[in-house]
């Protein structure tokens, strides 16, 4: 299950820059736990350019994903972030972070890293976030994808999906009822692994 962060587990704002700012949605760690029990992995993929932007270094990032951690009771896999900006954007930048990467999403560099590093299946897995980046970043998967209304408007990202023919599985208000949809819609990963387990042999 990859998870957009802002807007989808904690409440948005402009630049989350200390601990101290991280307010998750009160439904999040009873639907991370959800899935959890149904066999998924828990995987947030999340563009943070405020590193760029000088609001905050990797460290301080590295803080708050411990506080989200912390309040969803540490059933979480793993974090994935990209910190860039592309060249010859506005305002004050860290140098180091400026370029064009494959990470940031709309790009699929963070997907991809993270199913290469943790050796995840991509067929039957889901993407769940709050703008049209966040699921355009899984369109060259096999990868369903869920829309949440708890972040940014979502009218926007339904005109930028349609236009790129990427239209979501789901728009659904948060995190909570993504999670009712995942889990209603076909096998989880535990249903097929004691399928897997019971079926008979040759």
């Amino acid at each position: 299950m990859f998870l957009d962060r802002d807007g989808t587990l904690h409440v948005e704002r402009d630049f989350c820059r200390t601990p101290s700012e991280v307010a998750v949605f009160p439904a999040v760690p009873a639907a991370l736990r959800s899935l959890r029990d149904a066999g998924y992995r828990i995987v947030v993929v999340t563009n943070q350019s405020g590193v760029a932007r000088g609001f905050l270094d990797e460290t301080a990032l590295a803080r708050i994903h411990d506080e989200i951690q912390r309040q969803v009771g540490g059933v979480i896999d793993a974090f994935f972030h990209c910190p860039h900006l592309p060249e010859g954007s506005a305002g004050p930048v860290v140098g180091a972070y400026v370029r064009r990467c494959p990470c940031r999403k709309p790009g699929n560099g963070l997907l991809r890293d993270a199913i290469d590093l943790l050796d995840l299946a991509t067929r039957g897995s889901w993407v769940v976030g709050d703008s049209a980046r966040d699921l355009l970043a899984a369109r060259d998967f096999p990868i369903g994808r869920v829309l949440v209304r708890s972040g940014k408007p979502v009218e926007p990202s339904l005109e930028e999906l349609s236009a790129a023919h990427c239209e979501p599985d789901a728009v659904v208000d948060d995190l909570e009822a993504a999670v009712r949809f995942v889990l209603g819609s076909g096998p989880t990963p535990r249903q097929d692994d004691a399928r897997a387990i019971s079926a008979p042999r040759a």
